[in-house]
């Protein structure tokens, strides 16, 4: 599932190298010759544009801040309504928040993820962005999303944090819109500790976000750091060189780790057809998701709870759905709703994505699994289900 578990020397090796080669430069900016004119966030950046298939990346200090950066950059601001789903880790309403803006939350259908019908439901003259979240490395129905977002004239920014890695007909999450923003974090698929990167063949937005993030810095490199220009505001959000080191990487085992993702999944998945009639898998979109997440819903809640109980007897755990709902369903979102003027009835709100969420099981698939786990984690889900 994520990079952390790849974690051995070569990072070691590229975070002492900040040290040995570049005489402790952490700083993303300037001290070219102290340094020796290497530059690992703009490295990083080239390199995970690349791996993806884009022009630009930006990188910056956390998926959080990717959102609200594009956020910004896009000129989402207060009186503007903003749409994503109900279903998402609570960062997305949080950076709509950040922005001034409101959030406008749709149920899920059966692939987890933005409902096509619910957003054209919700979108009035004051939407002004689109947020699919492409949540637990399966593509939300870019197609047919994007379709809308076109008739209406907004764009799309996708929350791509938990599927870097995914294709969806053949392209990049984060490429499939407007610009698309992704998560380093330590359970992500690639991992800086702390991180964030936003994408887009739009190069221009691409500067405007590198800029915002950087105090609003021209980074004209033809003056000198404090003789810089801007023609706006921004803040701090730069990544360090530091964590630069750990992505370049990181990056490199991308395909590693998808390749092993679906490897682990399709051999789970497999095993656990023969129990069709008392689970249903979420519809995939595309089979070249991350696969590091096997989604299941059961008949009703009590069977769901019933299982994780099982589960847990055979030492496994789940990951997301339910154990951390509370940060992932916008009906758990307290501290959002009962500090803001929206959604004052938010524990009945989202009832489509509610029936289908407390029904659900979510079990992570890791990258380093061996046959003898594979074995032994696929017999003990066997097990959990043959007993409800």
């Amino acid at each position: 599932m994520p990079g952390f578990e790849l974690i051995d020397q070569l990072e070691r090796n590229s975070v002492l190298e900040v040290f040995d080669k570049s005489n402790g430069v952490l700083f993303a900016h300037g001290f070219d010759v102290r340094r020796n004119n290497i530059f690992r966030v703009r490295d990083f950046e080239i390199k995970f544009a690349k791996a993806l298939g884009g022009q630009k990346a930006a990188a910056c200090t956390s998926g959080t801040s990717a959102q609200y950066i594009a956020m910004k950059c896009l000129g989402i601001k207060a009186g503007d309504e903003v749409i994503t789903q109900s279903f998402t880790f609570i960062a997305t309403v949080e950076a709509i928040l950040a922005c001034g803006a409101k959030p406008v939350l749709v149920d899920i259908d059966e692939t987890y993820n933005m409902s096509p019908s619910s957003l054209e439901e919700a979108i009035t003259d004051k939407t002004k962005l689109i947020v699919p979240v492409h949540m637990l490395g399966n593509p939300a129905e870019m197609d047919a999303i994007n379709a809308i977002a076109k008739k209406h004239n907004i764009p799309v920014l996708e929350d791509a944090c938990e599927a870097l890695g995914a294709t969806y007909k053949g392209v990049s999450t984060g490429l499939l819109s407007d610009v698309g923003v992704f998560s380093l974090d330590f359970g992500k698929t690639i991992t800086t500790g702390e991180g964030g990167m936003i994408i887009s063949n739009n190069e221009n937005l691409i500067t405007t976000c590198m800029k915002f993030i950087d105090h609003g810095h021209d980074c004209d490199m033809t003056l000198p750091r404090g003789k810089d220009t801007a023609s706006f505001y921004g803040f701090n959000y730069r990544m360090s060189e530091l964590q630069a080191a750990v992505g370049l990487i990181q990056i490199d085992r991308l395909t590693h780790i998808v390749e092993s993702n679906r490897k682990h999944k399709k051999i789970i998945k497999n095993e656990l057809s023969k129990f069709k009639d008392i689970i249903q898998f979420r519809r995939i979109t595309d089979e070249n998701e991350l696969a590091d997440t096997i989604i299941f819903n059961l008949e009703s809640p009590k069977l769901a709870e019933k299982l994780i109980v099982n589960l847990a007897a055979q030492g496994l755990g789940t990951k997301n759905v339910p154990d951390a709902m509370r940060w992932h369903f916008a009906k758990y979102f307290s501290q959002v709703w009962n500090n803001t003027s929206y959604y004052k009835n938010y524990e009945n709100q989202w009832s489509v994505s509610d029936s289908l969420l407390s029904r659900s099981v979510s079990l992570p698939v890791m990258v380093n699994w061996s046959e003898k786990d594979l074995e032994k984690i696929t017999a003990s889900i066997s097990t959990a289900i043959s007993l409800l």
